[in-house]
């Protein structure tokens, strides 16, 4: 059973799942491939035809077949190593989950812990084996993006979850067990400190100055151009000011949006266009990069009270840097490459 553990020294949350040990690591074997990785792995779990080695889907698009046959556009299984569990496989009372709980900073919480209860789901994104962000059409983009925003709209309604984490790694530095192109969301039994301290920064800003500091900060960037990497009417992409990592991404919408789930089909190819040139781009300067995608946007308005503060976005993380001791000592960045001329190489003025 995963446990969510609390650290008193550091504010951080770690979840325990010993069941992840058994997960399989197969990117390795991936890079043994001579010539281009095949569309069609016999051997792959996540590839068409071997629906049978994952957990029933929880949901799919499909042009034909019936549930975990063949025929489907893109997939969601349940995670089968999954770092958490619902409420109903882990078969835990409710009485011991208290999804409402935050831990103090007292010798009460010195062991602070609970039982690892949420969900964990794997978005298979696409049939081909070798498909990646930047080949896709932006009509197979934006059908993934569909896909994410009903899946967190479903367990964003969970009681037992207070926030749902959109992910996608990708390379061995960036943390892939599997080459498959996939998404995972997970659904966490409180709000993950990083997000927090986030959103207070948002709350902070806005008791000051009755604004959004995303939105603020757009408008700043947009007037400057001197970090624009892309943008369309309705999203822009920027190499943010203090780039943690060399060429790091924000996706943002333009207009202020409290949370993803409010997507509608017209944001939802337009955000499709700057996802499918980004990744063409990075996949251009790149022979071969890890990255992390992450996604931070609150709970639906109807699960907590809308701030106008509140702005969704998404964070991109080349792991093109070594987290070395600086960076994990003290939580200070090196970056060798300015946003500024990172900007330049994704085609904006810099």
């Amino acid at each position: 059973m995963p446990e969510l553990r609390y650290d008193i020294l550091s504010g951080t949350c770690t979840i325990i799942a010993s069941d992840r040990a058994k997960r399989p690591n197969d990117f390795k074997a991936a890079q043994k491939y001579e010539g281009p990785v095949p569309e069609i792995d016999p051997n792959c779990s996540f590839c068409v035809g071997n629906e049978n080695e994952t957990p029933p889907e929880v949901y799919a698009l499909r042009d034909a077949g019936e549930a975990n046959q063949p025929g489907w556009r893109v997939r969601v299984v349940p995670n089968k190593f999954p770092a958490l569990r619902s409420a109903e496989t882990a078969e835990i009372d409710s009485g011991m989950i208290d999804t409402e709980a935050a831990p103090e900073a007292d010798d009460t919480s010195m062991y602070w812990r609970m039982p690892g209860i949420g969900a964990h789901e794997v978005v298979v994104e696409s049939v081909k084996h070798n498909g990646t962000l930047g080949t896709y059409t932006v009509e197979e983009m934006a059908v993934i993006l569909e896909t994410l925003k009903q899946r967190y709209r479903v367990l964003s309604d969970d009681k037992y979850i207070s926030y749902v984490q959109i992910f996608r790694n990708w390379g061995p530095e960036g943390g892939a067990s599997l080459l498959h192109p996939h998404f995972q969301i997970i659904g966490l039994p409180l709000m993950p400190p990083e997000v927090s301290r986030e959103v207070s920064h948002f709350r902070e800003y806005e008791s000051k100055t009755g604004r959004c500091l995303m939105c603020d900060y757009i408008e700043r960037e947009t007037e400057k151009d001197e970090r624009v990497a892309l943008k369309n009417d309705e999203f822009i992409v920027l190499c943010p000011f203090a780039s943690r990592f060399s060429f790091e991404t924000l996706i943002v919408p333009r207009k202020h949006c409290v949370t993803f789930s409010e997507l509608d089909n017209e944001k939802a190819t337009q955000l499709a266009e700057v996802f499918t040139s980004l990744f063409r781009a990075y996949e251009n300067m790149f022979s071969s990069l890890s990255y992390n995608i992450v996604f931070h946007t609150l709970p639906p308005p109807k699960r907590s009270r809308k701030h106008p503060t509140d702005h969704w976005h998404i964070h991109v993380y080349p792991r093109l840097n070594v987290e070395a001791g600086l960076e994990k000592g003290a939580a200070v960045w090196i970056n060798p490459v300015p946003p500024e001329l990172a900007a330049l190489q994704f085609g904006g003025k810099g």
